[in-house]
């Protein structure tokens, strides 16, 4: 693990004047220490003192070791240094996708990952505000079989992860559009208010995959406006929804798509 120190540590050497100008223009001194020498401040603290008289050895060989001369003595005590607090957790992996199907197919399920989660390990603050990684998009034109492949997850600047890849496939299939008029029911209505939807029908649209062989009737599905939905809606405008219908149903739409409705007080 890296981490800077708050502080400088002021030592005075003996080298010649090219190699005290080199070392003067370098941003830092790198120095490679046993946790043995990192003291936090308290029990719960991320900040750590390092004694420079524990680790001078070290910073010298370091200097040493780049045209210092000699090391004559140090003049700081000790650098504090912040590690911050790690932590790690679960998130899913969500799949970016780009994939445009050939006319008449379409995916018929959601685009699967192994695995849908990794974990990630990173600094407490960073961990706990990332809720989910994702992969690089995946892209494809004129798609009409289902497809597999392996995707890169993006990185997350300060996270490691457990996977940096995951194995995505798809379900596609080739599909056919029915319609039928529906009926709709009225719910949640209470006993002192009237819903008068100004369409008692509606037809629905759907797809399904052309290997069923099979069109629905409207004894199969159940359309309903909810009275709730309605009285919480600014205009009396609501969207009917299916409680009912068959298997293997994609891609559903109403017309109209909204219903509009009066709400009246029984007499």
């Amino acid at each position: 693990m890296e981490a800077d120190a708050i502080d400088d540590i002021m030592v005075r050497v003996r080298a010649s004047g090219y190699a005290l100008i080199s070392h003067y223009l370098e941003e830092s001194l790198i120095l490679e220490l046993d946790p043995k020498f990192l003291r936090p401040l308290s029990a719960d603290s991320d900040t750590f003192l390092v004694y420079v008289s524990e680790v001078k050895d070290i910073i010298e060989k370091k200097l040493l070791e780049e045209s210092i001369s000699s090391v004559e003595n140090f003049t700081t005590e000790f650098v504090r240094v912040i590690l911050p607090k790690i932590d790690t957790k679960k998130v899913p992996v969500v799949a970016q996708s780009e994939v445009k199907y050939y006319p008449q197919y379409m995916a018929t399920s959601q685009m699967k990952l192994t695995p849908d989660s990794v974990l990630i390990y990173g600094e407490d603050a960073l961990v706990e505000k990332t809720d989910a990684v994702y992969t690089k998009v995946i892209s494809g034109q004129n798609v009409s079989e289902s497809f597999q492949g392996v995707a890169s997850v993006i990185p997350v600047e300060g996270l490691t992860m457990s996977q940096t890849q995951v194995y995505y496939s798809q379900e596609v299939g080739r599909y056919i559009e029915h319609s039928v008029e529906l009926p709709l029911e009225l719910v949640n209505v209470p006993k002192e208010k009237e819903l008068l939807p100004l369409t008692s029908k509606v037809t629905l649209t759907y797809r399904q995959l052309l290997s069923s062989h099979k069109a629905y009737d409207a004894s199969e599905f159940k359309c309903v406006l909810n009275y709730n939905e309605v009285a919480e809606s600014i205009n009396h405008q609501v969207v009917p929804h299916l409680t009912k219908l068959p298997s293997g149903i994609y891609s559903i739409s109403f017309e109209p798509p909204y219903i509009d409705c009066i709400v009246l007080d029984r007499q």
